[in-house]
């Protein structure tokens, strides 16, 4: 078939301008060869090849001939066109409009629009683009690229807090090819001889049947896909909540079961969340209801019944919250009587007077056993803080001191009569105004009652003089300076303008007590210089049944909110910023950096952990420092007041412990002065542990030679190894020599204080069969930690490795040693020899072996500062702060205290100038520590907290934590 003709339509364009005149091309395209195509393509070709290798010169000029060309032929043609048609005309006579109206006309103004709606910047390659404009600038970033959210924003917020959606399931079959008798049978290429039936031999039936099971099986297999599909995948939360309650419906009545479902409850929602408070409140107590209808056995647990009394406090009302307090208080316990006090200090609805009508109803209460007894103090203690903090100081003050007098310097006519009878001659004591226990010139009630006594008048001085223009801050100063130092009660014969600080004897006298037991006695003497500012650390866990619940260290602690620990926690402007570099001739040069003691201002251990001149040496060329008190520790005390305490309180020669306090306390203040001391409690006591005293007064003081002397006298002439004391005097001398670097002596040592003479395989053998019986027959635990740890450096010193030394620690940890305050000093001084050995010794050792150990016993004791402070000194000169970052805010699986956040604070400038870096961190830090349930009564953590804002110039928030601090902690004056 032809193809149709259009003859009727002549191919006609005379309507069409012609623009290019000079030059003609063909109408239709001439067929061409595929030789000739192929020839064009590698032509091409051959030419993008040339015009690569090109030079960029020769690139200019070709291009610029090129222009130069086509200008002239845009030229000629428009100049040819002209002919036919205009495309522009030019008005030389201008718009009368324009004059008439003064402007152009809206429609002939040019407007003009910014490239890419303001995307772009001239200048700048199009590989950039504006993402934000704003009033000061704007955001420049990468173009055609996602812009990444922070993590500060809500959404990536979002997407931290939820839950996985996916998860990688483990596959049952753990090998490819079935195991067989511990075995693996891996396929083989090689035959293996058995002939398999050809596929001939199958006959139809055995086809289908085949068939008809291949489908059975791929049914089952889809069925099985489908409900693995339709499985429900649990997360890890679920999983764990589930496990949590699987253990509940097993043991309803365990109290540990209910603890743990309810902290993995309370994870869900972080204490910085909205109204976390209301909720995780509500959360706590209907959890903890649903554990007392459980179980009869839940209703007298003591940690849950006050874990929902105070979730109660936040959204029961008044009167269900003074009904369920009254229903608690008839389960009975000293812990509930104590929580219960707090909750009347922070209400305060009378007042300090209120206060005491409380503790006057909790101490008819409680018995004349030891334990309530101890009690006792633990609550007279609590009732003089409140006393002191709400600015009563000298009524605080007074307490003790009448107590002081009633258990001490009674005269020996009252003993045995009843207690009105003793206070009614106290009062005559007192009305007397005569010099009183920490008074210059005290010698007590015994002696004023037999008359032999001197009349010393006891006036107060106020030297003080403080300049200041401003009214307000010179009455703050001077309010700060009365309740710090003018702590003494005044007579009626002063000249004060105070009325409050003449104490009358019916202001004191319904809180006196009772004490007959001689661990009451002491336990109140110890309180009493915790109260002056001697922090005494593990003292308050003493008295305290259950160190769980616990959670005196609210009050307890206040000797963190003086001056010199504040400027302590807090660097100065100095060295909160640091250049991490410096340029020496031109060349970079990074700077060491510097740290601080990683020991600490905050003390904390458990009772007898560390003694009060137990030395710790932190490094290769340190010297031997006090671990429990420094000269920061007594920086700002009377200390003219505390040696009077310590002088008239002593309960005579044989009060070793009391004198170990006094000599701490003078070493504190100057070595010269505690070994003068010490010289003469050696003079009217010659026992061991004032010998072992003296010698670590020299050994503090650096004279290792002095030290050695007394330890050469003292044992020769002791030769029983069975004297009390005598393992403390093995062990330090031991131990002396051990860290100066003389082994040989140190091995010669131990040998000794096992009674075995000379050296060689079997008296190292009998020597650990020997300190083996000493441990198993020493009844102290104290002296038998020291066998202990002679045990474990004998096995140092003739195997040159720790490994051996570990083990004989973790079968005493693993044995008598599982829990109690005996397992933390045994595990604190494990990690000592570790430390020392590897680090302070430089043996080989590889870091891990300390590492692991200080992570484990910081999840155990996570507020031990010698734990704190190796795991510190684990971290020194590491560049990823990732591991010290982690231990701080809210982690970790147990509640954290106050020595803890406050620990925390004072860790953030550890190194020096990087303090500025981590304040967000630490004021996050504070924040949950305020909201958290076990530390939001604490008005230490206020002061803390507000003192921060402080220093960080943020006044208002400063101002607004100061009105939630009064609302929480109402009877506190502050200072």
């Amino acid at each position: 078939m032809s193809a149709p003709s259009f003859s009727s339509f002549p191919p006609s364009f005379s309507s069409f301008p012609d623009l290019d005149t000079g030059h003609s091309t063909p109408s239709l395209a001439q067929p061409t060869k595929k030789g000739s195509r192929d020839k064009d393509k590698r032509e091409r070709r051959k030419g993008k090849s040339k015009d690569k290798k090109r030079s960029p010169a020769s690139t200019a000029d070709t291009l610029d001939c090129n222009s130069e060309s086509s200008r002239y032929l845009e030229h000629d043609t428009s100049s040819a066109s002209n002919k036919t048609s205009r495309f522009y005309y030019s008005d030389r006579k201008g718009d009368l409009y324009n004059i008439q109206y003064g402007g152009l006309h809206a429609g002939d103004i040019p407007k003009y629009h910014i490239i890419d709606r303001g995307r772009y910047i001239l200048g700048l390659s199009r590989s950039w683009t504006v993402k934000r404009r704003g009033g000061k600038g704007i955001e420049v970033g990468p173009t055609d690229r996602r812009k990444l959210r922070s993590l500060t924003d809500s959404h990536a917020r979002a997407l931290l807090l939820a839950p996985p959606t996916r998860r990688v399931l483990q596959y049952e079959d753990t090998y490819k090819h079935p195991e067989v008798d511990g075995f693996l049978h891996l396929p083989s290429s090689r035959s293996q001889g058995i002939t398999s039936e050809s596929y001939r031999s199958i006959t139809a039936s055995k086809d289908g049947a085949d068939s008809d099971s291949d489908a059975s099986d791929a049914s089952d297999a889809a069925s099985n896909d489908e409900s693995s599909s339709d499985e429900i995948i649990l997360t890890s939360y679920q999983e764990k909540l589930k496990n949590v309650e699987e253990a509940i419906a097993d043991e309803p009545g365990s109290t540990d079961n209910w603890l743990q479902l309810l902290s993995h409850t309370l994870s869900t929602i972080p204490l910085s969340s909205k109204n976390a408070t209301k909720a995780r409140s509500e959360i706590t107590v209907s959890i903890i209801a649903r554990a007392f209808a459980a179980d009869i056995r839940n209703g007298f647990s003591k940690v849950l019944r006050i874990r929902y009394l105070r979730a109660g406090e936040e959204v029961w009302a008044g009167s269900k919250v003074r009904a369920e307090w009254e229903e608690a208080l008839k389960i009975g316990g000293v812990e509930i009587w104590m929580e219960w006090l707090e909750w009347r200090i922070r209400h305060a609805a009378k007042g300090v007077d209120g206060v005491v009508e409380d503790i006057i109803r909790m101490f008819g209460v409680l018995g004349q056993s030891e334990q309530d007894e101890l009690a006792k103090v633990r609550a007279f203690w609590r009732v003089v803080v409140v006393f002191q903090r709400a600015g009563y100081v000298e009524r605080a003050t007074a307490l003790f001191q009448a107590q002081a007098e009633l258990l001490f310097e009674i005269p020996q006519a009252l003993h045995g009569q009843p207690h009105e009878t003793q206070l009614e001659h106290l009062e005559n004591f007192w009305e007397s105004e005569v010099p009183r226990i920490g008074e210059v010139g005290s010698c007590g009630w015994a002696a004023w009652v037999s008359g032999d006594h001197e009349d010393i008048s006891s006036k107060k001085q106020d030297t003080m003089q403080i300049i200041d223009l401003d009214p307000y801050r010179q009455w703050a100063a001077r309010e700060s300076r009365m309740d710090e130092f003018d702590t003494l009660p005044s007579r009626s014969s002063d000249d004060t303008n105070d009325p409050y600080s003449t104490i009358l004897f019916s202001d004191i006298r319904p809180l006196l007590m009772p004490l007959t037991s001689s661990v009451a006695k002491k336990a109140f003497r110890q309180a009493w210089l915790c109260f002056a500012g001697l922090h005494i650390p593990g003292f308050s866990l003493t008295l305290s049944s259950s160190s769980e619940i616990d959670w005196d260290d609210r009050w307890n602690l206040g000797y963190l909110t003086r001056r010199p620990f504040i400027d302590t926690f807090f660097p100065s402007k100095t060295d909160q910023t640091q250049s991490r570099s410096e340029s020496i001739v031109g060349v970079i040069v990074g700077r060491e950096k510097q740290y601080a003691d990683p020991l600490g201002p905050i003390k904390c251990w458990g009772s007898g952990v560390v003694g009060p001149l137990d030395a710790i040496r932190m490094s290769e060329k340190g010297k031997m420092k006090a671990a429990t008190w420094g000269s920061e520790d007594v920086q700002g005390l009377d200390h003219d007041f505390i040696r009077r305490l310590l002088a008239q309180l002593r309960l005579g020669a044989a009060d070793e412990d009391w004198d170990i306090l006094t000599l701490a306390f003078e070493a504190a203040v100057n070595v010269k002065t505690a070994l003068k001391h010490s010289r003469s409690l050696l003079s009217q006591n010659e026992s061991l542990i004032h010998w072992a005293a003296h010698a670590h007064l020299e050994t503090i003081r650096g004279r290792m030679d002095d030290a050695r002397k007394i330890y050469q006298t003292v044992l020769t002439a002791s030769s029983a190894t069975s004297l009390q004391g005598m393992s403390c005097l093995w062990w330090d001398w031991a131990h002396m020599e051990w860290i100066t670097g003389n082994s040989g002596q140190a091995l010669q040592i131990v040998l000794r204080s096992a009674g075995v003479e000379g050296h060689g395989g079997v008296a190292v053998l009998r020597c650990k069969r020997g300190l083996d019986d000493a441990i198993k027959g020493e009844a102290k635990w104290k002296h038998r930690e020291q066998w202990i740890k002679l045990r474990a450096l004998l096995e140092i010193l003739t195997g040159r490795d720790v490994s051996s030394a570990l083990q004989v620690f973790d079968d005493h940890l693993n044995g008598e040693c599982k829990e109690g305050p005996c397992r933390e000093s045994l595990l604190v001084a494990c990690l000592l020899t570790i430390y020392q050995y590897g680090v302070v010794l430089k043996n080989s050792m590889a870091p891990s072996v300390l590492r692991q150990r200080v992570e484990l016993a910081m999840e155990e004791y996570p507020s031990n500062s010698v734990i704190l402070g190796l795991f510190l000194e684990g971290e020194r000169g590491q560049g990823v702060w990732g591991r010290v970052r982690g231990m701080l805010g809210e982690s970790g699986p147990k509640t954290k205290g106050v020595a803890r956040r406050v620990q925390e604070v004072w860790i953030a400038g550890w190194e020096k100038g990087r303090w500025s870096g981590e304040v967000e961190r630490t004021r996050r830090g504070l924040a949950g520590a305020v909201d958290s349930e076990r530390t939001r009564g604490s008005y230490i953590i206020w002061r803390i907290y507000i003192e921060l804002e402080i220093r960080t110039g943020e006044l208002q928030h400063a101002k607004k934590l100061l009105f939630r601090a009064i609302g929480e902690c109402p009877l506190v004056k502050g200072k």
